[in-house]
This record gives structure tokens, sequence and C-alpha cells, in this order.
């Protein structure tokens, strides 16, 4: 892994209020039902946010009495969510930490990965370690669920260019966001293109992996989980070429 990956400098508060910042209540509503049915969830476990960003997903889940553990590289991030968390008047187990190498201290009753934070990494060995950690911080018989993009859909689909606006506390933040495809690599490379208020721009780079639902069933076999579950979308719906996300279940053998 290079030095300096593009992760470190992606995620900024920019992106955050952007993409990181839930705006709809019904697709976070949707998010909270998807994980505690298929991660089994009763109040009172012990959940890891793998890449937990803001804290989108973490604090809500501890609103509704878990004990949420969770890491990401940016420094920033996790101190935003720590003080979201106590706003909220909630406690959240957060750390500035790589989440190709942490695991929380005490094992979970479960596990997630959200909003494509996976495959970033030059190869697949890397990305693999990840999906280790996650397996590694489960107690036997839990459940880990990832959030991907569905690979077939978003070629058949491809859009080379995206843009979105936000207005956020520091005003109007626009951004572009253009996309292409290394078809020897298979990787999703994009150029991302800020218009900042008061009329700063900003760019940042990034690089994706596109696996397959395919290619993913092998690396969490490689990781060690079994009893693998694909859906399409928060709705259980089977996962198809017209498919919005590539959402995987699997369980640590018992």
């Amino acid at each position: 892994m290079s030095k300096n990956p593009w992760w470190t400098t992606l995620y900024d508060q920019h992106l955050a209020e952007i993409l990181l910042v839930r705006h709809d209540p019904d697709e976070l509503k949707a998010t909270l039902l998807f994980l505690r049915r298929h991660l089994r969830l009763e109040p009172g476990m012990r959940v890891f946010d793998q890449c937990c960003g803001i804290g989108s997903i973490a604090i809500p889940l501890a609103q509704q009495g878990f004990q949420v553990a969770g890491c990401d590289l940016g420094q920033g991030y996790i101190e935003r969510a720590q003080e979201e968390a106590l706003r909220h008047g909630v406690g959240v187990d957060l750390h500035h930490a790589d989440a190709f190498v942490f695991v929380p201290q005490s094992p979970c009753d479960a596990a997630f990965n959200w909003w494509t934070s996976f495959g970033y990494a030059d190869s697949d060995a890397e990305n693999l370690e990840m999906l280790r950690r996650a397996f590694e911080a489960l107690k036997v018989g839990s459940v880990f669920a990832l959030d991907f993009m569905n690979v077939p859909g978003v070629l058949r689909s491809f859009q080379p260019t995206v843009k979105t606006e936000r207005d956020t506390p520091r005003g109007i933040i626009r951004l572009t966001r253009s996309s292409s495809v290394d078809v020897l690599t298979m990787r999703m490379l994009k150029t991302w293109s800020y218009a900042l208020p008061g009329g700063e721009a900003l760019e940042h780079k990034s690089s994706v992996r596109l696996y397959t639902p395919r290619e993913l069933r092998e690396l969490f076999t490689l990781a060690g989980f079994v009893n693998l579950r694909f859906f399409g979308n928060l709705h259980d719906q089977p996962l198809t070429l017209e498919s919005p996300r590539c959402l995987v279940i699997g369980e640590r053998a018992a």
C-alpha cells in the first residue's frame, strides 16, 4: 500500500457535508432496520462500525440502545462523531485508526462496513485484510454486512459525470465527480472537483476496485465467512442487474 493513499486526503469535511451527512430520514430508517434484521441485533449488543465516518449510523444505533464501537482513518471525522454523540447524550467507542489493521478490543455481536468503504487498496490481498479484520472483530456465530456497488449494474448504466449540490453551514458546496473505468485493472477512477463558498476550487482523486458479486463471494470465503447472502437493496430484494446496491451478509462460522 502506498505511504499516503488517496483516501487520507479525499475524506475531508467538504465530502462529509456532501455525502456523509444523511439528508433522507427514510433511507436512514431503512438502513437501520436492514442492519437490525440481518445482523440479528438485540438492544445492548455490541456492534462494530468499520469505517464509521462521522457516525451517521453509529450514533443512531447507539440511540436505539446498542453499544457501538467504530474506527475511521479521518481524525476530524472521529472528533465530529464524538461531539455529535455527546450532543445526543449517547456513548460511542470510536477510534482514530486504520480499518485495514484495527480490531476492537472486545469481540462484537455484529459488524458492518457501509457506503462503499471497501476496495480502496491496490491489491486484492490488501483489500482482503479489511474483511479479515471484520471477521476477527466478531464473536463466533455473529454476522457481518458489507454495502458495496452493484458493479454489473454500475457498468451497464455508467455515468461519467455526477453533480451534487449541498447547502452547508459554510454555504453552498458544489461537487462534480468525473469517472472512468480502467478495464484492465477493473478500477473506478474518479476526479472530485469542488466549487466551495467564496469561489475556491479543490480537487481530489480516488480509485476503487470494481468487485463483482462473484469476486466478493470469493473474498468473503477467503476471510472465513460462511452462509453468504446477497441482496440488491435495503428491502431484501434479490440482487439483480438493476439493483442499486450489492449488500453482502456473512457469518463467522461456529
